[in-house]
């Protein structure tokens, strides 16, 4: 795949589940390994975002980062 997209129920709680990161830091080594784009969405909190960089994830949405908004807002 060219992009795997993280989904909100694994985000959530991340840091206090243990097979969360697992699984999310297999598919780390796995997007890295095939040259796929990696994606965390539904990031709400610092310790999610926190986790998510200490795995290797670099790409991320969820409203700690911005609310959605309209594309036309988008500059």
């Amino acid at each position: 795949p060219d992009l795997i997209k993280l989904d909100r129920s694994l985000i959530q709680g991340i840091g206090n589940d243990p097979g969360r990161r697992a699984l999310a830091a297999a598919l780390t080594v796995f997007a890295r390994d095939t040259g796929s784009k990696l994606i965390a969405e539904g990031v709400e909190t610092e310790g999610e975002l926190a986790m998510l960089r200490a795995l290797g994830v670099d790409t991320v949405q969820g409203y700690l980062l911005g609310r959605p908004q309209p594309i036309a807002d988008v500059q």
